[in-house]
């Protein structure tokens, strides 16, 4: 299977900011050069100490120095401004990236994931992942102080340089293995906090469900067991951390002393090397072992973040929608169903090959008893999933048209209504801004003028509409439909969950809507609203077996007054 390209998801740290990736990057060099130049710097001051002819005056000495030391802390100053403005704005771009790509999933797409899987992503992974940015800079500065120190390293002594690339070297091949074990463990940890934000996420959005069956103790465990296979990765992770450092901080003190006794012994044999020389070697070996140790650790976590990135990646690239043309955003025909069948196993259908038509501007009631296929009916006339058969908007097929042309038109009413932790207006209006008298004509046809008067357009819904009525949060979403100007109005039990008066209510506002397509799945079969519709259609185990209108339909004694007989 051909691997998702990241190409788009680096590039997103770059976007716009590219001026201080730059700056960043002029400053590691040269605070890098100044870094291995103060070594230099060291080796002259110690060798005019000892008065040795070959270094240079004390007036040179006391220019290069104040010039040195500005442009070293200059550097540091630009460093530090640059690579943090850099780093927070990637971050922030990461992010937003990783919003615009789960916004552009349809919601058939989304249906089938996990959402615990997008939360951790953005609150868990991306500290790994910030962490494996930042060492694009640090593994720069380690690497151009490695390389600068090893060039005035041979400049001083070929041998002494020979052998502290050999023992660094050898310390740098025996943390790899342990390098490895820490990507793996990082990736383990990201998916058991995961698992963990997810387990977490359930009790709390089941909470009413928990606490009425009194299942406090069955969810302590099973939460308590997440936290346990999180607490386990994040133990292998520190543990595959402790073993990584020890190969790598044992290896330098063991790589340290050797180096030490070797610069001794060619300064009691005089073979060329001064004083200055040795204690210069000294500064220069730390900017050769410094980076054997920060160059594993910087490829680690570059490499954890390349795989949480990758994981996120995978998860975000799939059960995409085929994107289509785009249509006009209006309804003018209708909606045409032609031998329309669907399962969600194979060899299970749920659908049978329906047939029928829905024409523009008239209203619709879906009856028949639960499992029938009324609402999977109405998700398919969202795309919400493949089909046997055609669906046509306007004698255009649904699976070729691209889904904002598809949102654009057509808005679906469910039982169960989302409500932002926002004022009534920013829920109705969804925090974009519409002319006032198409506002004040969206709340009047919804039924919402009163709940505006009494409470006001700023009034706090709460946390998913917590401090609204079920009516209340109904009328609201009739009138999100209302102010997008929807043709096609899909209703799928909207008033089930409501008390009978205000399921009348809201059914009646419905009703009284002109100019909109509405295909409504009801169970009340109150004959006074069944008579308001253009058809009733009936469906019975998948397959569409009445439709006309309610009078009609009782006239003709079949399956629909049967129904309506058993439900009286």
């Amino acid at each position: 299977m051909k691997k998702t390209s990241l190409i788009p998801y680096y590039r997103s740290f770059f976007r716009n900011n590219t001026k201080d990736f730059i700056l960043g990057m002029i400053a590691t060099v040269s605070e890098s050069a100044c870094a291995v130049a103060i070594a230099w710097l060291t080796q002259q001051l110690m060798d005019a100490c000892t008065k040795n002819t070959d270094a240079l005056s004390f007036l040179w000495l006391l220019t290069i120095s104040f010039v040195l030391l500005l442009v070293y802390l200059g550097s540091i100053q630009l460093d530090r401004f640059a690579t943090s403005r850099c780093i927070t704005k990637a971050m922030a771009q990461y992010k937003s990236f990783l919003f615009s790509r789960i916004s552009k999933k349809s919601i058939a797409a989304f249906r089938q994931e996990n959402t615990a899987t997008y939360i951790s992503a953005v609150a868990n992974d991306t500290q790994s992942i910030q962490m494996g940015f930042c060492d694009l800079f640090n593994g720069l500065n380690s690497l151009l102080r490695l390389i600068c120190a090893i060039c005035l390293m041979l400049w001083y002594s070929s041998a002494m340089t020979l052998a502290a690339l050999f023992l660094s070297a050898l310390f740098f091949l025996l943390s790899l293995p342990f390098s490895k074990k820490l990507v793996d463990a990082e990736k383990e940890l990201s998916y058991c906090n995961e698992g963990l934000t997810a387990r977490f996420k359930d009790f709390l959005s089941g909470f009413p469900v928990v606490k009425s069956f009194q299942a406090e103790e069955e969810m302590g465990i099973l939460f308590s067991e997440a936290v346990g296979r999180s607490a386990n990765a994040d133990k292998k992770r520190r543990m595959a951390n402790l073993m990584f450092f020890f190969t790598i901080d044992g290896g330098i003190a063991v790589a340290r002393i050797c180096i030490l006794l070797v610069g001794v012994y060619f300064t009691f044999t005089g073979q060329g090397v001064s004083a200055g020389m040795v204690i210069a070697f000294v500064e220069l070996l730390n900017h050769v072992m410094a980076p054997m140790q920060e160059l594993p650790i910087c490829i680690a976590d570059f490499k954890s973040a390349n795989a949480l990135i990758r994981k996120t990646a995978d998860n975000l690239e799939k059960n995409i929608r085929d994107e289509g043309r785009d249509i006009p955003l209006s309804l003018e025909t209708g909606v045409k169903l032609e031998n329309l069948s669907f399962a969600y196993e194979q060899g299970k259908s749920v659908l049978h090959n329906i047939s029928h038509t829905f024409k523009s501007g008239r209203r619709y009631a879906l009856v028949g008893a639960s499992g029938s296929g009324k609402s999977t009916l109405l998700h398919l006339l969202m795309g919400a999933s493949k089909y046997e058969g055609n669906i046509f908007f306007d004698n255009e097929e649904l699976q070729g048209i691209s889904s904002s042309s598809l949102y654009s038109f057509a808005s679906l009413i469910s039982q169960n209504v989302f409500l932002f932790d926002a004022t009534i207006l920013d829920n109705i209006t969804m925090f974009r801004d519409f002319p006032q008298e198409e506002t004040e004509r969206a709340l009047r046809l919804s039924g919402l003028s009163r709940l505006i008067s009494k409470k006001g357009a700023d009034f706090l819904c709460g946390e998913n509409g917590c401090n609204l009525s079920g009516g209340e949060k109904q009328r609201i979403s009739i009138a999100r439909c209302l102010l997008r100007k929807s043709s096609l109005l899909l209703v799928d039990e909207a008033t089930s969950s409501l008390d009978a008066k205000t399921a009348a209510q809201v059914s009646q506002a419905l009703l009284d809507l002109s100019g909109v397509t509405e295909i409504v799945v009801t169970h009340s079969l109150d004959p006074q609203l069944l008579r308001q519709y253009d058809e009733v259609i009936a469906l019975k185990a998948g397959s569409l077996v009445e439709a006309g209108t309610f009078d009609e339909l009782m006239a003709k004694k079949g399956y629909f007054y049967s129904l309506y007989t058993v439900t009286q």
